[in-house]
């Protein structure tokens, strides 16, 4: 069934031709294990995004790496989402960005652009980072403009991360995790909710003030996709207005929180989340973090359910996922590559990380891992089959996406915080969002 999973990534790879990873011409890819410095000790940086959990996770996993390559220290950078970023764009302007750095799809064009991306393909090469239990369409994930300089770190999708016991409780009706509900039966769902409790627990968090992938899937929906192939913007700004609009509209009715709940939300740990707290009954994550959250909640059944379609059956999901890249400015490049590898195809790192990412890459080791997992992760995999079936292919965002990133958080805010009107807030970040477009050409 893993198998079925990875290969299905096929049709889901990336559609854009992105901007040439940086190169590695004077790297040294000379085989051996341990440092790859003649026996002198070295330190690379290892930088991710996460959260207390995963921090704890990665840390055993960098301990397991320098207890079996003698000679490589790990220094450690862990960050929760938003701070990552933040400092990984400084990082890489100063010229000092982490020797191997978590990257995402949304923002990869950004890094790739800037040359901040070393060409892994020579590690691959002398087997520095071995492919053989790997399908090449997952590899192929990493590659942009014909430059392999990405390792998938697992494959996923977007969920709604459910309180099935909260809902329950209340008589609240829900889709089974391979059935698709709409925005309108997702709306009515929420409204009895708020009746059922007297509008003392909230149906989900604001996905309004989100990222641009939430505006992706809206106008995938439509039929359209948020950008075009050379890098343009192409959403509507109509749709957008509607987007807007939508979410206002359960904000004004109390189904979801109000603004300085939301805002507050998103700066907290997991384990404050008000989903975590049970104060509502849905958060918006990807399907991977499934365990995380039944985790902090024991008492509770969580469950994932699928992201709303349109009212006239339109489908927006695409496939998510993180990779591993090198920085081209690593002095130590050959230990950032094993410590990549390490996490690829080494069994004791893949048993710690498990579904933390995503199902692992490496067949062979998913293979082994299965009688190993508890209920959460077999529903996430079975979850994530089922959702595969209407996935499609997309197109990523161009260079700037972090920027309109921001955009994107600003307008929902505005909107939210009520400083402006959905059609202004609309029109305002579409536009705001050509002009970082232009900016980047």
């Amino acid at each position: 069934m893993k198998k079925k999973i990875l290969a299905s990534v096929l049709c889901l790879a990336m559609m854009a031709s992105l901007a040439a990873c940086g190169e590695n011409k004077d790297t040294d890819t000379s085989g051996g294990s341990g440092s790859a410095s003649g026996g002198e000790e070295v330190t690379i940086r290892w930088a991710w995004w996460g959260d207390t959990t995963r921090h704890e996770k990665y840390n055993k996993i960098a301990d397991l790496f320098e207890e079996k390559n003698p000679g490589v220290k790990v220094a450690r950078e862990p960050n929760s989402w938003t701070d990552y970023w933040d400092k990984l764009s400084v990082q890489v302007a100063g010229g000092n960005a982490p020797d191997m750095m978590g990257m995402h799809t949304q923002y990869v064009s950004d890094y790739a652009g800037r040359n901040a991306l070393l060409d892994l393909q020579p590690f691959v090469d002398d087997g520095t980072i071995k492919t053989d239990n790997i399908e090449k369409s997952v590899l192929d994930t990493g590659v942009m403009n014909d430059v392999f300089c990405m390792v998938p770190m697992g494959v996923t999708t977007s969920s709604m991360i459910t309180n099935k016991t909260l809902l329950d409780e209340y008589g609240i009706d829900y889709p089974a995790y391979n059935e698709d509900w709409t925005w309108d039966e997702y709306a009515a769902a929420g409204q009895k909710l708020h009746d059922a409790t007297d509008g003392k627990i909230w149906f989900t968090n604001d996905w309004a003030t989100g990222e641009t992938n939430m505006i992706r899937y809206w106008e995938r929906t439509k039929g359209g996709e948020a950008f075009t192939e050379d890098g343009e913007i192409a959403w509507h700004e109509e749709t957008v207005t509607e987007w807007l609009t939508m979410w206002k509209d359960l904000r004004d009715k109390g189904i979801i929180p109000d603004a300085a709940t939301s805002s507050e939300d998103g700066t907290l740990a997991l384990e404050q989340k008000i989903f975590t707290t049970r104060k509502c009954a849905m958060h918006k994550v990807p399907a991977n973090q499934l365990y995380l959250y039944q985790e902090q909640m024991p008492d509770d059944e969580i469950i994932l359910l699928r992201t709303p379609i349109a009212n006239d059956g339109g489908q927006g999901v695409i496939l998510e996922g993180a990779h591993w890249s090198v920085s081209p400015k690593s002095a130590n490049p050959k230990e950032a590559a094993m410590l990549i590898d390490f996490w690829t195809n080494d069994a004791g790192a893949v048993d710690i990380y498990r579904m933390d990412q995503g199902v692992p890459i490496n067949n062979a080791l998913v293979e082994e891992l299965v009688p190993k997992l508890d209920e959460s992760d077999s529903q996430f995999i079975q979850f994530v089959q089922a959702y595969m079936e209407v996935a499609t292919g997309y197109i990523p965002a161009p260079k700037g996406a972090s920027e309109i990133d921001t955009e994107v958080k600003a307008a929902g805010e505005a909107v939210a915080f009520g400083e402006k009107t959905p059609e202004q807030a609309a029109k305002d970040w579409t536009e705001k969002a050509k002009e970082i477009v232009a900016a980047n050409k």
